[in-house]
């Protein structure tokens, strides 16, 4: 007996150790431990290994670096500074819970309307930091740190229409106006970082306060943008709290065990804060943490109420107590791999069209609990089956 007991034991301890993913408890910095990665197009530390900054040396016509894009700079060098990308920093210090980024130029690179010379599009992403930790599915996360600067820079007029003639030549300058800015913002965000466009998570709450008064800031185009002023000496607060989704086809299908980004972007954002481009000096976060909250609950187990068939039709009616969307299957098999049909909707009722003629066909629905746009899946309902007519 005891040594069947012991056997089990061992197998238990091999699989928790080969394949099976032990919960993460309530509490625990799943960040601990895991570094940081930074992006900047002339940092010398991109997660693409400069390949996009050599992409820019070969494009016609070439877009180079300068840190300097006014009158006299533009004069001396002959770069036409409309042609060039300011976009530097990398790590002066880092480990898991902060890093020091030695920032020479947040950029001032943008899309133009050339009719009107206003940008038309922001390009936060030309400086980003960017750390990946393990996650579970449907499960609540809190990212907390404090965050100060010393960036600052002179306000320039930002449009690509001041042009000077050099040698018969017309550049683009950036004209400085005399006066300093001391505020950056700032875009956090947590996303699929498997997703090759950074899909990002719904944030279920954030806030962001400097001396007990918030700095958070939102605009058309971007939410969770957080402004942090130079002339301050202490560090802004932010707390933010995600929910990873429980299904895996809202959430890394293919992954055993999912991760989650945090990004945040330093960017120049020139179509929403026009003074804040070119800017240089540290950002300095700590303390950073990704804490691991409760799952979140999920809608009560569906039940299908009924199925009613027609020619070459099934309409099912169904509900679930705490839903706001339903997942609707009939099929051939009861395992339901032939034959599928599905629907995803905020029905209670839904008709499947187009199915085979006096065949018999297996049913089930679940629903999904909505957080703040992420959806949590509960239970499959009970199987039933049906002949259509």
């Amino acid at each position: 007996m005891k040594r069947i007991i012991s056997i089990v034991l061992t197998l238990t301890l091999v699989l928790g150790m080969s394949g099976i993913i032990m919960a993460q408890t309530p509490g625990t910095d799943v960040s601990a431990g895991r570094g940081w990665g930074s992006y900047s197009i002339h940092g010398n530390n991109a997660e693409d290994k400069g390949e996009w900054e050599k992409s820019l040396q070969t494009a016609k016509p070439p877009q180079k670096w300068v840190t300097d894009s006014s009158l006299e700079a533009v004069k001396k060098s002959g770069i036409d500074a409309y042609y060039t990308y300011g976009e530097c920093a990398k790590f002066k210090s880092s480990k898991a819970d902060g890093y020091v980024l030695d920032v020479t130029s947040t950029g001032w690179s943008a899309n133009y309307n050339p009719m009107t010379g206003k940008v038309v599009q922001s390009n936060p992403w030309g400086v980003t930091t960017t750390k990946v930790v393990p996650v579970d599915r449907g499960r609540f996360y809190t990212v907390a740190f404090k965050i100060k600067s010393t960036l600052q820079n002179e306000i320039t007029i930002c449009n690509d229409t001041t042009v000077v003639e050099v040698g018969g030549k017309k550049l683009h300058y950036t004209k400085g106006t005399g006066k300093y800015n001391y505020t950056k913002h700032f875009h956090i965000k947590a996303y699929d970082n498997t997703d090759p466009d950074g899909a990002a998570l719904a944030v279920q709450s954030i806030s962001a306060t400097y001396a007990g008064k918030s700095v958070l800031a939102k605009t058309k185009d971007f939410n969770n943008l957080i402004g942090v002023d130079s002339r301050n000496t202490d560090y802004v607060n932010v707390t933010m709290t995600v929910l990873v989704p429980n299904d895996k086809a809202d959430y890394q299908k293919k992954a055993k065990s999912p991760t989650m980004g945090i990004k945040m972007a330093y960017g120049a954002f020139l179509k929403e804060y026009a003074d804040e481009n070119n800017m240089k000096g540290e950002i300095e976060v700590k303390d950073f943490k990704v804490t691991a909250g409760n799952v979140a609950a999920t809608a009560g187990k569906a039940k299908v109420k009924s199925v009613k068939a027609a020619k070459k039709k099934l309409t099912v009616k169904y509900k679930a107590s705490g839903a706001k969307k339903y997942q609707v299957q009939v099929a051939l098999k009861k395992n339901f791999k032939k034959g599928l049909k599905k629907k995803t909707t905020t029905k209670t009722k839904w008709t499947f069209k187009g199915l085979k003629k006096k065949k018999k066909y297996y049913v089930r629905v679940r629903g999904a609990k909505s957080y703040n746009g992420t959806y949590i899946w509960g239970k499959w309902s009970k199987v039933k089956k049906k002949k259509t007519k």
